[in-house]
């Protein structure tokens, strides 16, 4: 079951060859913060965030929420040793304790790495808006409806007949594939080789969430900043794999009701036998996304995850396990860079 929207759309190729093994797909405005307070909104979120996320990797919110809950028992468990040192030095509760040492609590703090990679995210999203000139807005969409029943997620043979095409050469099932999405132009679809996609999907299960950074062009295509695209891996069933983009404003707006931009899947059914991993994707039409912006998402998506490059693959562990190292400045470096 597709865990945030409903694939009901098929699909169209748009026959462009990429180095992930035929990504057929082909690259608006800059990030508009959209939280008034980024951070207390994600807390807000942090439930919902780990739920979603129960088969995967920890976000990035639920470390918050843990933290928080290893300091509130660390606090019960030594609540007298810090009221008699209070007392000593001269204090009369934790709080006033908490404060006098402050410095030396965020000192220690930063030395073990407790950073908010999404504390860096909002920054550099402020740094945008103050580069902002031409007073264009991003498009944020209102939410899916949350009491709307959710679609059963369509597996391989709810395309193509599975049985039927296992005895046929790779070429001819490659073939049919494609043929199967023609007539529609927002459409990506690939046929993939099983080691390299087992590669991708190892790492996308440690680290099930990433961003993406998005070039946004204006009508007279001038270059003006980044979209942040946020990344979201599901495992929904034993030879289903979805893959979706948001956008970071709508997710933090939305959370889990957020409407993807472009959703993925990947179908494993034939990985045994004919050693191919077939992807179908949909470019929402509402999304605001060109085909070609689609289309370098995936490509983006591959790049990160392939874990060829341990630049862009440490950049994923990152921002999963909360590093300081994580920058929005190198994600975009990285990401553009050939």
């Amino acid at each position: 079951m597709l865990h945030r929207v409903p694939i009901v759309a098929r699909t169209r190729p748009i026959a462009c060859q990429l180095q992930f093994s035929r990504f057929n797909s082909s690259i608006k405005d800059s990030v508009k913060k959209v939280a008034h307070d980024a951070k207390e909104t994600l807390q807000e979120q942090t439930e919902t965030f780990t739920q979603k996320a129960k088969e995967g990797a920890e976000t990035i919110a639920s470390q918050f929420k843990q933290e928080k809950n290893i300091n509130s028992t660390v606090l019960q468990k030594y609540k007298d040793q810090l009221l008699k040192k209070a007392k000593e030095l001269g204090v009369s509760n934790i709080d006033e304790l908490r404060e006098k040492y402050k410095d030396q609590i965020e000192k220690v703090r930063s030395e073990l790495g407790a950073v908010d990679p999404l504390e860096t995210i909002k920054k550099w999203e402020q740094e945008q808006e103050k580069d902002k000139s031409d007073g264009s807005v991003i498009n944020v969409r209102s939410p899916r409806d949350k009491t709307a029943e959710k679609a059963p997620y369509k597996k391989l043979d709810d395309y193509i007949d599975v049985e039927k095409v296992k005895p046929l050469p790779r070429d001819q099932i490659e073939l049919i594939w494609k043929t199967r999405f023609q007539n529609d132009p927002r459409s990506l679809h690939a046929v993939i080789n099983n080691q390299q996609f087992e590669e991708i999907t190892q790492n996308a299960s440690e680290y099930p969430f990433f961003l993406l950074p998005l070039p946004k062009t204006n009508e007279k295509d001038e270059h003006k900043g980044y979209q942040l695209e946020f990344v979201q891996w599901s495992f929904v069933g034993a030879n289903t794999i979805h893959c979706l983009f948001t956008s970071l404003a709508e997710y933090k707006l939305h959370g889990e009701f957020a409407k993807p931009h472009v959703v993925l899947s990947f179908h494993q059914d034939l990985k045994n036998d004919k050693d191919i991993v077939l992807m179908n994707g949909l470019n929402e039409k509402d999304g605001g996304l060109t085909t070609q912006e689609a289309q370098l998402l995936v490509l983006n998506l591959q790049r990160f995850y392939n874990g060829k490059d341990q630049k862009r693959l440490a950049l994923v562990k990152d921002f999963n396990t909360g590093s300081e190292n994580f920058s929005v400045e190198k994600l975009i470096s990285e990401a553009t860079t050939v």
